[in-house]
Formats: C-alpha cells, sequence, structure tokens
C-alpha cells in the first residue's frame, strides 16, 4: 500500500491493490520442435514468448539407414556408433530426435537454488560445428546441481536451434565439468571458456584442375596505391634457376560432410578445363606427383614460348624498347639474362621515354631517352644518355653522358654535364658535369666541372677554367653514411653531456643539505630498535628517499664518464676516417689554368681549406698537411709522390 493509500483509507475510495500475473499451467508435451511448440503455448496463452521456458524430461534418438528400413531406438550407451565418421557420413543414415518436454511460465517459478553463468551457441558457416560460451560472471549461486543444470542449459540452447543432442559431443562432458569445479572452489566464473559441443564433418570441396603460369604474375600487378603500370607487359618475363616456371594443378575429388543437424552436405566433381600438353625443352625440368607437374627452370634465364615449346635462354635481341612495341622490361639483376637493343640512329632512342630496364647485362647500341631508368649489374651504351635519364650499375662503359649514374666503376668517353656517383671513375672527356668518386681518372678536362673524391683525382690535360675540385673523405662510398652515423652519435653525446652538470650540481646540494638531518634520522632509527621499538614509518619513508636521492646521483655521474668515453672514442674514430684526407692526392700532369677552385674539407672541425689555381702554374701534385693541432694549408708539388 502507498502513502496516498494511506492517506486516503477510510475516505470512501477503494484500495487499491497489486495485480498478481495470470500464469499458465505448466504442460507436458512430447515433440521433435521445441522451439515451435514454445511459441504456439505464448500465442495461446497471449503472453511473451520470454516468459516460457522448459525441462527436458527425455530424449528420443532414432536413426535408420535406408527409406525401407525400420525406425530404430538408440540408447544412450549407443549414441557413441555416430562417433564413428563412416557411420555418421552414410548418406543413407537418417537420425531423428523426440523431446519430451514440460513447458511452464517462468513467472510461477520459485527463485532458483541454482544460478548460472551466461551462454551462447555459436556455429561455423556450413553448420558443422557448433560451440558454446561461458561467459565470466560474478553474479552465480552454486549448488550441487550447478552441473547438471549447466548441461541441461547447454542442451536446451542445442534443442532450440535443432542441433542433435547426445551426438558427437567430443569433450563437452569434460568441459561442464571442469568448470563447475572452478565455480565450486572460486564462486566466479572468471573467464569466457569455449569449447565443442556437436562436431559434424567438413565436405572438402573438389579441386578444378588449372594452369598457373608462375612467370607472368607479376605482368600488370597493382603497387601499394592499387594502381596498374601498363608499361609494364611483361615482355620478357625472367625466371631463377630452381623457379617454378609453370604448374599443372591436377584435378582432385571432394568429399561430402554432415552437419550437426545430421543433413548430409554432397559436393559435385571436379571441373576440367585446362588439360593440354605442355612441352619443354631441355633447360626445364618436369616433377610430378599426386597432386601437381610443375616445370622448373635448370638455369637462370627468360622464358620463351615457341609453337606450345617453353624454353629458359640468357640472350634477347630488340632493334628498340619503347611504350608500343615492349613496355618496360624487368628480368631481375641476378637472372643472367643478356639484353641487346640494336638501335643505333642517332635521331632515335634505343631506349624510349619513361622506360625502365632491368637486366643481369645491358647492351644499348644507340641513346637512353628521357626519364628511362636502367638498371644492370653490367651496362653499355653505344649512343648518350639524356639529362632526365638515370643508370644504375656495378659497372658501367657509356659513350656520352649526360644523365644521372651511379655505379661501382664507370668508364665514359664523353661527360657532357652529366653526374657521375662511383667508387672509381675513368673518363676521356669532361665538358661540364659532376664527378664523386673514391678516384677519377680523367684524360682530358674542360670547364665548369664539379669534381668531388676522397682519395685521388688525377687529370692527363687540363683544358679550361671555373672547374671546383673538393677532396672530402665523407664523399666516398663506402664512408658516407658511417661518417654521417658517427657525426650523430657525436651530437647526441654532448648534447646528454651538456644537461649532466647542472644536474649533478642541483642533486649534489640537495644531497649535501640533508645530509646531517639523514645522520640523526639514523641514529634515532639505530635507539628505537635497539629499544625494541619499530622506528615511525616516516623516519623510514625520508630515509629510503635519501637513498635513492643518492644512488641517482651515482648513476648518473657514472653515466656522465661514460658519455664522456663514448665521445672520445667517436672523436678518435671520426679522426681516423678524417686522416685520410691527408693521403689524398690533386694531380694535374699540365699546367693549370686560373680560376679553377680546390677545397680540402675536415669533418671535425669542420673547416675547408680552399686555393685558387693560377694561370701556367705547375703544381703536379696538390694535398693537404696539418701544420698544427688547428691549422692546415694546401701544399702544392711540382713532382708526383706515388
Amino acid at each position: 500500500m502507498g502513502l496516498f493509500d494511506k492517506l486516503t483509507k477510510g475516505s470512501g475510495e477503494e484500495n487499491k491493490k497489486e495485480v498478481t500475473p495470470v500464469t499458465f499451467s505448466p504442460m507436458i508435451i512430447d515433440t521433435q520442435d521445441v522451439a515451435k511448440e514454445l511459441k504456439s503455448v505464448a500465442t495461446a496463452n497471449n503472453v511473451e514468448l520470454d516468459v516460457v521456458d522448459f525441462k527436458i524430461l527425455k530424449i528420443t534418438t532414432l536413426y535408420r539407414q535406408g527409406e525401407q528400413e525400420e525406425w530404430q531406438e538408440a540408447s544412450e550407451e549407443a549414441l557413441s556408433m555416430f562417433d564413428e565418421d563412416d557411420f555418421f557420413l552414410n548418406p543413407e543414415l537418417k537420425i531423428e530426435q523426440h523431446f519430451k518436454v514440460e513447458i511452464f511460465d517462468l513467472r510461477a517459478q520459485q527463485e532458483p537454488v541454482t544460478v548460472l553463468p551466461p551462454l551462447s551457441l555459436g556455429a561455423n558457416k556450413n553448420l558443422t560445428k557448433t560451440v558454446v560460451t561461458i561467459k565470466k560472471s560474478v553474479n552465480i549461486r552454486y549448488s550441487s546441481q550447478f552441473e547438471p543444470s549447466l548441461l541441461e542449459a547447454i542442451n536446451k540452447k542445442k534443442i532450440k536451434a535443432k542441433i542433435l543432442v547426445g551426438i558427437r559431443e567430443g569433450i563437452m562432458r569434460q568441459e561442464v565439468k571442469k568448470i563447475a569445479a572452478s565455480v565450486r572452489i572460486n564462486n566466479i566464473v572468471e573467464k569466457d571458456s569455449t569449447f565443442v559441443v556437436m562436431e559434424g564433418i567438413d565436405p572438402v570441396l573438389p579441386v578444378n584442375d588449372a594452369l598457373i603460369v608462375h612467370y607472368k604474375k607479376k605482368v600488370n600487378a597493382e603497387d601499394k596505391q592499387g594502381r596498374v603500370d601498363y608499361s609494364r607487359r611483361g615482355y620478357l618475363e625472367a625466371v631463377g634457376e630452381g623457379e617454378v616456371v609453370l604448374e599443372y594443378v591436377k584435378p582432385q575429388e571432394g568429399a561430402p560432410g554432415k552437419t550437426c543437424r545430421g543433413i548430409y552436405l554432397p559436393v559435385g566433381e571436379p571441373k576440367i578445363t585446362n588439360q593440354t600438353a605442355i612441352n619443354v625443352t631441355e633447360n626445364i625440368i618436369k616433377k610430378e606427383d599426386d597432386k601437381t607437374i610443375r616445370y622448373i627452370a635448370k638455369c637462370s634465364g627468360y622464358v620463351k614460348e615457341s609453337g606450345g615449346t617453353y624454353d629458359i635462354q640468357d640472350q634477347m635481341e630488340l632493334d628498340e624498347i619503347n611504350f608500343k612495341t615492349t613496355g618496360s622490361i624487368e628480368a631481375g639483376l641476378d637472372g643472367n639474362v643478356t639484353i641487346n637493343i640494336k638501335e643505333t640512329d642517332a635521331f632515335k632512342d634505343a631506349i624510349g621515354t619513361g622506360m625502365s630496364v632491368e637486366s643481369t647485362e645491358i647492351n644499348v647500341d644507340g641513346n637512353v631517352g628521357s626519364q628511362a631508368n636502367v638498371r644492370a649489374r653490367k651496362v653499355r651504351i653505344g649512343g648518350q644518355t639524356h639529362m632526365t635519364s638515370t643508370v644504375w650499375a656495378d659497372t658501367a662503359t657509356i659513350s656520352v653522358h649526360r644523365g644521372t649514374l651511379e655505379a661501382t666503376e664507370a668508364t665514359i668517353d664523353r661527360l657532357e654535364g652529366g653526374k657521375v656517383i662511383a667508387d672509381v671513375v675513368r673518363v676521356k672527356s669532361v665538358i661540364g658535369g659532376e664527378i664523386i668518386a673514391r678516384q677519377i681518372y680523367i684524360e682530358s678536362l674542360s670547364s665548369n666541372a664539379q669534381i668531388t673524391t676522397s682519395e685521388l683525382i688525377e687529370i692527363q690535360e687540363l683544358k679550361g677554367s671555373n672547374n671546383k675540385f673538393l677532396v672530402d673523405p665523407a664523399s666516398a662510398m663506402t664512408f658516407k653514411a658511417e661518417t654521417a652515423s658517427l657525426t650523430e652519435k657525436i651530437e647526441k653525446a654532448r648534447k646528454s653531456l651538456d644537461s649532466m652538470p647542472k644536474q649533478l650540481e642541483n642533486k649534489k646540494n640537495i644531497i649535501d643539505k640533508n645530509k646531517q638531518s639523514v645522520e640523526m634520522i639514523k641514529a634515532k632509527i639505530e635507539e628505537l630498535k635497539a629499544e625494541g621499538q619499530k622506528p615511525p614509518a616516516t623516519f623510514m619513508g625520508k630515509l629510503k628517499d635519501y637513498q635513492q636521492l643518492v644512488n641517482e646521483y651515482n648513476l648518473m655521474l657514472k653515466a656522465m664518464k661514460d658519455y664522456k668515453f663514448q665521445l672520445n672514442d667517436y672523436k678518435e674514430e671520426l679522426n681516423q676516417m678524417q686522416s685520410k684526407i691527408f693521403s689524398a692526392k690533386i694531380i694535374n700532369h699540365s699546367p693549370w689554368k686560373e680560376y679553377n677552385e680546390i677545397k680540402f674539407r675536415l669533418i671535425s672541425p669542420a673547416i675547408e681549406v680552399e686555393y685558387n689555381t693560377k694561370n701556367h702554374e705547375i703544381s703536379k701534385m696538390i694535398t693537404l698537411v696539418q701544420t698544427s693541432d688547428d691549422k692546415f694549408k694546401i701544399n702544392r708539388s711540382s713532382q708526383i709522390d706515388r
């Protein structure tokens, strides 16, 4: 009775009473479809489905192995016969389950003695495996009926989902027993637990035959942005020794399956559409097993198919490479393929605009066009390279170079404004351009060139002016990355050292300031211990803080010493690398012209020592010498010291 009812009692209004819901009486039915019966009961009694529940009274399993046979009942002990795959998979085997259940109204039930954790049922796409997940829960109530109640809850989920009960359950009962044992001790379900409660048989799909052309897989492949470069059309497909060129996948029969509802899952026959004769030369070996026939390259090269016969070759001759006829060609640096491009017309490009060519060896009789890229172990270019072209090679020989070249060893007839980065460079004639290399040999040098070395520049005849010569140990390909790394480490060590003295001073001041009071605390602690008393927590805390501060100070002091040692080591290593500058030479066998600039660049200290040559000057060898700790000068000699 509410407060308003009390105030109005006796005023002529009827007392309000709580309405007790009308529940339906329990009923026992025998059915194959419990879920359908639950809905019927809910509809007949005009109640929501979620207040209708049931108890399992009996499960009857019937089976037969043909339409003409009588249904047989399988006892609970005999249900294990369905665990045999051959028996269960029989397409003629039919299984039915009848359930005797009591359907009741949940609202009429007393509060349960056993409270179970939440659980959910799940299955795979083919319904050949069903699992249950017992959810993590602290809101449970354990009783001696916990284990059988949990088993019944799982079976009720299976019955509603029309999953076979008591058949091919695997270790379901053991898993439930483990959970019950854990709950009995801990009174909670500590974590989610998922296990199989019914497992059918997965069908194995048939394998259709297929011919996989492995060597063409990279043709028109998408890049990371999903774009396709249609200039790479696979005109030449390179393979390595031992690489699979072709593969025929044999057709393979599938295998039927059966669901957790006992439904047979048939599979079709494999499709055979790729059976064809494949002929190969002695350069390709055939290997066959039960599933495939593989055709494997016995040597590196490119795949050539002619009249249905496949071969591996290592030489290819083309008139030209361009977008219209071949597209870009990428045979790989280690493919053992030599590409010879024969176009020699001075007004045409042997390698066209925007084309990329990559192979073990590339011989170009003519010109390399704009935006073209050439990459190989060995490159020979008989014509000229465009100023926007790029060449990468171990060894490169170029007639007229106007583009960019990166190589280990480069030989050039005429450099006309191009750029060369290499270890060793030999040029007959330089008419402008840039060279960066460890060793540089020039027969004839005109004007407006930038030449950088770490070891040697040797010129037979100097004809021009406004050339810039730079000796820089850090320019060497072998030392560039190492020098940058050392310089970075030195800078990092210096920054760390710069901040440490102030931090150490602050910590030292705090330690000195508190030393006397800490000594007093120590003495008081010893006194209390001697009297059998426990020192106050504040005393122990202050002592611990002080000891931690001292420890931090000592660690920082050690770190500062370590940084100093590291800095000295880095500097020494850098000095050893820099010392090469004193053995570097600029050699000119002819008289100098005026306005040629010579620089020696040191790493540490970061200074440049400069000299400008004079007209008709005879200085056959120019080097750098150190006159004192921080003084350097350029030394000019009329003699060449090898």
